[in-house]
């Protein structure tokens, strides 16, 4: 009983180092091959400095857009009433079958 224990942990783990060792070695050809097919564009350190530049005027833009709205709403006001009942005739009749079903709640 021992053997056939110790046999059949033994067909485990080859079967799983089999799996990984499979998934490892995936993971190496696919890397090798993301390193040598990379196509790097040359881009210049200036032209990314440029770029950064624009996002950081960008984002301050937007900074004072959403400064100058929230400065302009500064006084609450009420929500107007909805045209209609929040809860229909219908809902309420339906909530209530279902609360009379339920029982009271503790």
């Amino acid at each position: 009983m021992a053997n056939q224990i110790y046999l059949a942990l033994q067909i485990t783990a080859i079967g799983m180092g089999l799996v990984f060792g499979a998934i490892l070695l995936l993971w190496l050809i696919m890397a090798i091959l993301v390193r040598l097919l990379e196509d790097r564009p040359k881009v210049k350190t200036t032209e990314i400095e440029a770029q950064r530049k624009a996002a950081r005027q960008r984002a301050a833009a937007v900074a004072v857009a959403v400064a100058l709205a929230q400065e302009a709403d500064l006084e609450p006001h009420e929500f107007p009433l909805p045209p209609t009942a929040i809860v229909s005739a219908w809902q309420a009749v339906r909530r209530s079958m279902n609360l009379n079903k339920r029982g009271t709640l503790r």
